[in-house]
């Protein structure tokens, strides 16, 4: 899946407690089935202009029996993000358990120029949804 999605990505995003943001996202391969997911985002408050730096790397590797994001970045790096059951095509779902919030991500691809990554984190307390739609930007390399 992710061979046909290397490029450059324009980000939208979309979280249910009022804030936007949009960025750039990169995948490239590291070796076969193994990729390299690297995304620099600014988010912001609807009606302000006051902007949180969002910055986000993650190792992918997929075979046909799963596909694993793997942290980057911080205490948790090199640890399992999300790990998702590769032969259920169309409907990918995964969960994380962070102390006592739950992430479960929706992976769809829709076509090689459009994918999304969907995060409903929940809680004590807590319900946040994170829409992520990834558009083909025109410069690929």
């Amino acid at each position: 899946m992710f061979k046909n999605l290397l490029g450059s990505w324009y980000l939208k995003k979309k979280i249910s407690n009022g804030f936007l943001g949009k960025g750039l996202v990169s995948l490239k391969s590291k070796k076969l089935n193994n990729f390299f997911y690297e995304e620099k985002s600014l988010i912001h408050k609807k009606d302000t202009t006051d902007a949180i730096s969002g910055y986000q790397k993650f190792d992918i590797v997929e075979n046909k029996n799963f596909i694993k994001f793997y942290f980057l970045l911080g205490d948790k790096k090199n640890k399992v993000y999300q790990k998702f059951n590769n032969n259920l095509k169309e409907n990918l779902v995964s969960w994380y358990f962070c102390n006592k919030d739950i992430y479960k991500t929706y992976l769809k691809v829709i076509n090689n120029n459009l994918f999304r990554i969907d995060h409903l984190i929940t809680g004590p307390n807590k319900r946040i949804l994170i829409q992520n739609t990834y558009f083909r930007s025109c410069k690929n390399n």
